[in-house]
């Protein structure tokens, strides 16, 4: 059984003889003397937390003074005082001081008594561990929930990376932390809390036989509480305390978080564990980020090839315009549109002169330039509202909605005809191009695509039967 320590507190023989020969016989008692308010508490009783025996009458002072200095030199402690006067009004018993008068001594039932208070003070002192570690633990499982929120909470890689580093600095009251991701061997930078800021750029690379390197390989977590008298930190010398966990999924390790202090420190159980809790969920956070970036970069993919087939379906490949099949959804629309609107509209077709001299004389990269050139000259004189395509070869369709008049459209004649006989220079060589333009009106000269088309082309035709670098209005 554990030994009961009392602290006899009197400067008189007397009193302390009567308490050695009370507890001579009993084998759990242990007596300590001291023989004043200010003399040192022996560490072996206050380690074992005693009760007082105070000799009230020893002390010159009155009551209220040595009963207010017993309070504060003894916190936590029960002090039993005796007199040979009755208890004095004002200062009743309470849960740690009693007053006894000094026949108590003789009672058979004060050492008894003195057991139940021992056991009341080592219950209470085992309650009110209890407590603390209880409120310790809600804490920390309060800190773990809220870890644990914000790393779910998040999908960008970014925002998780950040609620790792805050998370593992508040578990441990860190001074920074680091994370590094492992891919095929490899470490790389991740990001880091340092000096009370988040570090997004690389700005240290583990060393290969160092701490990091080595728990990413072995996929097992090192503790050190006094980097000075680790050997792995020879080649790299500094003072402090560092705890590097994997961050596995499984067996894989995506990677490592580095938790460290800039002083030496015996990391409890309850840090370690509370550590290996948040590198497990931030694994997953990784992980989950990793793959939704990865989906989003996918869904970003498949819908940009989606884009890019759409357009080429659409669109002459050489010169980007529209191609045949878009310019017959464009002409039906604006057929629809000016039937509803009773609106009318143009069509031109035309094709360059001598496009195969040019291919003859240069070649045909040179040939495929001139085309690209005259798209771009085309759609720098249209309107947004007109319509330009590429039919192949050298043909070109051409929609101008909103016209009144078949010669409302001979001035754009005019400024594609001068727009292309200015001298186009490519790769050094000047060509000279110039076109045959063949116009129709809807709907004078046809309400159906093929017939408008037909009379374009009889038209063209005419244009070039005039020599070229014309244009010809179809006339039935």
């Amino acid at each position: 059984m554990d030994t009961i320590h009392l602290l006899v507190l009197s400067h008189r023989s007397p009193f302390t003889g009567v308490i050695e020969d009370l507890f001579a016989a009993r084998q759990r008692f242990k007596i300590h003397h001291l023989i004043s308010l200010q003399a040192p508490i022996p560490s072996e009783a206050n380690e074992n937390f005693p009760i007082v025996i105070v000799d009230l009458d020893s002390l010159e002072e009155k009551y209220t003074e040595p009963l207010s200095v017993l309070k504060e030199n003894f916190p936590g402690l029960s002090v039993v005082a005796i007199t040979g006067e009755p208890s004095p009004g004002g200062h009743p018993s309470s849960e740690d001081l009693f007053l006894m008068e000094r026949s108590s001594l003789s009672c058979s039932l004060f050492p008894d008594f003195l057991k139940t208070l021992h056991k009341h003070k080592v219950l209470l002192q085992k309650f009110s561990q209890v407590q603390s570690d209880l409120r310790n633990r809600i804490n920390e499982m309060d800190l773990i929930r809220k870890a644990s929120l914000s790393l779910t909470m998040n999908l960008s890689l970014d925002a998780v990376l950040e609620a790792i580093l805050d998370s593992a600095m508040e578990l441990v009251s860190a001074d920074d932390t680091h994370v590094f991701f492992y891919e095929h061997g490899v470490l790389s930078f991740a990001a880091a809390l340092f000096e009370g800021k988040h570090q997004r750029d690389p700005f240290m690379d583990p060393r290969p036989q160092g701490i990091t390197y080595k728990v990413a390989r072995e996929g097992k977590k090192r503790v050190v509480n006094d980097t000075t008298k680790e050997d792995i930190f020879k080649d790299r010398p500094w003072t402090g305390a560092i705890v590097a966990l994997p961050l596995k999924i499984g067996q894989k390790v995506l990677g490592v978080m580095n938790v460290a202090l800039t002083r030496a420190h015996d990391f409890t159980k309850d840090e370690l564990w509370i550590l290996e809790f948040l590198a497990d969920q931030a694994a997953i956070a990784i992980q989950n980020a990793k793959l939704y970036a990865q989906a989003q970069q996918e869904i970003a993919d498949r819908k940009k090839a989606e884009k890019a087939i759409k357009h080429l379906a659409n669109h002459d490949a050489l010169t980007g315009l529209p191609n045949r099949r878009l310019f017959n959804e464009r002409i039906k629309l604006e057929i629809a549109r000016s039937e509803r609107n009773q609106d009318k509209f143009s069509v031109m077709l035309f094709d360059l002169d001598h496009l195969k001299e040019v291919n003859d004389s240069f070649g045909h990269n040179i040939g495929d330039m001139l085309l690209q050139a005259v798209a771009q000259r085309l759609l720098a004189l249209l309107r947004k509202s007109d319509t330009i395509a590429r039919m192949g070869g050298d043909e070109f369709l051409l929609i101008l909605p909103e016209m009144k008049e078949p010669e409302d459209a001979i001035p754009t004649a005019e400024r594609i005809l001068s727009a292309l006989s200015t001298p186009l220079y490519l790769e050094g060589y000047q060509v000279n191009i110039s076109a045959s333009i063949g116009i129709v009106f809807y709907p004078d000269h046809g309400t159906e695509i093929e017939q408008l088309l037909k009379n374009a082309d009889i038209a063209m035709y005419k244009a070039k039967q005039m020599g070229g670098n014309k244009y010809h209005l179809y006339t039935p």
